[in-house]
């Protein structure tokens, strides 16, 4: 029986290497394929000067059958199959560029998820293979993590890209040992076109590594995530979503919230989404909590239809795609003051904020929401507002144009050595 952790973690090893060996010999190459991309050229001239002192010739390719197509073969370079609302994004993409003519191709050393409706190809790649030893006749590849631009360097597709999403190679980077950051730097400086979520993921991208992106904005399922009929549950119910394990969810800050509550008699009832068997044991806290582990898409939106409240604690996100399903299915918000949500968030509009880690201030907005009606009937229309604007149709419009324009321009740099042009040899 394959154990799918180790194996994450042994193609992750192999990734960072790959990647650290590039980033000690790194050809001038890339960066002439880099400036091209981001249209930089101080990057395109320093390049091609450093190809010439090197011996070499460079030249430019187009893909002239690229321009007669209408429909691409598309490939995705899946990380895993977890329950995330990153894997869930590119899931989402897949499918509905499926529907839209494209062929689509979803590649993993995982078994295909259970827990949401996959529509296009899925190839579970052997254990012992890359993943892009088994692309072929693709178009256009995508990563879909930082490291697996690594395999798409290697991949024979012309169109690369990655779909940045945010980690701790974006919020975390200054924590990073220096090895750690050496890979994630020279990942993000390798010539793929880059695709991001939010603005403050465009803004954290050309800080860090230098690289202009494309804003392809997350959207949720309308057929899933749709408001229901006023629930009135009492006590009302709170509903929280996510892992226990990652801290920077901020889950803990909520339990602790929420037990100050109990204990001042506040009457609620607690439910948690969550991807796995919860890792932390609150029962001390004496709130009962009602887990859903791994639960179906479709469950997942009647959950939120039937809570009154949902509350988000992340420390960082890129986007937040949560607290918008929750808007979605009607259901009143509160959430952290982290950059990602306030893509679409606005404090005391469509949601009640506050300052992460800080229980204080949570105490007080839940507060707010138990005692009125009013409020969260206020925050509820607004949300749903606010959800209408993200549907997948605005966002795959938004990637086929993408698409579209950089097949009909791309262009790639390569290069000769000048001996072998005139015949000779060293």
């Amino acid at each position: 029986m394959i154990d799918y952790q180790k194996l994450k973690e042994e193609y992750a090893s192999k990734r960072m290497g790959e990647l650290l060996s590039i980033c000690n010999n790194r050809h001038p190459i890339y960066d002439l394929n880099t400036g091209l991309i981001d249209k930089d050229e101080g990057k395109i001239n320093s390049s091609i000067k450093k190809l010439e002192s090197m011996g070499y010739r460079h030249s430019f390719i187009k893909f002239e059958y690229l321009k007669e197509k209408k429909h691409l073969n598309i490939g995705y370079l899946l990380p895993h199959n977890l329950i995330t609302g990153g894997y869930k994004i590119l899931i989402e993409q897949a499918n509905n560029l499926y529907t839209r003519g494209h062929n689509v191709v979803l590649y993993s050393h995982f078994p295909r998820p259970e827990w949401l409706d996959v529509k296009c190809r899925y190839f579970k790649v052997p254990s012992d293979r890359d993943l892009y030893e088994m692309v072929s006749g693709i178009d256009l590849i995508i990563a879909g993590y930082w490291d697996l631009i690594a395999d798409v360097m290697k991949a024979e597709a012309p169109m690369k890209y990655y779909i940045a999403q945010g980690d701790i190679d974006i919020f975390e980077y200054d924590t990073l040992p220096d090895y750690f950051k050496n890979a994630v730097t020279t990942a993000h400086s390798l010539p793929v076109k880059i695709l991001t979520v939010s603005k403050i993921m465009q803004k954290r991208l050309k800080e860090l590594y230098g690289r202009e992106s494309v804003l392809i904005p997350n959207a949720i399922d309308e057929g899933i995530f749709y408001a229901g009929k006023n629930r009135g549950n009492n006590p009302p119910e709170i509903l929280l979503v996510g892992s226990d394990a990652l801290k920077f969810k901020g889950h803990e800050d909520i339990i602790k919230a929420l037990y100050h509550l109990k204990k001042e008699g506040y009457k609620f009832k607690v439910k948690w989404i969550i991807p796995v068997l919860p890792e932390k044991d609150f029962r001390g806290t004496g709130i009962n909590i009602a887990y859903h582990v791994c639960p179906t898409q479709d469950e997942i939106g009647w959950l939120y239809r039937h809570s009154e409240i949902y509350i988000s604690g992340s420390y960082y996100e890129a986007f937040s795609l949560p607290p918008l399903e929750a808007m979605a299915c009607g259901t009143a918000v509160i959430t952290t003051s982290n950059e990602g949500v306030k893509e679409y968030a606005v404090d005391n509009e469509n949601c009640l904020m506050y300052q992460a880690g800080n229980v204080d201030q949570l105490i007080e907005k839940i507060k707010m929401l138990l005692k009125s009606r009013n409020l969260r009937k206020r925050l509820i229309e607004k949300g749903l507002e606010t959800a209408k604007m993200y549907t997948w149709k605005n966002s795959i419009d938004l990637l086929e144009k993408e698409f579209m324009e950089y097949k009909d321009n791309m262009v790639i740099g390569a290069f000769e050595a000048l001996d072998v042009l005139k015949g000779g040899g060293r």
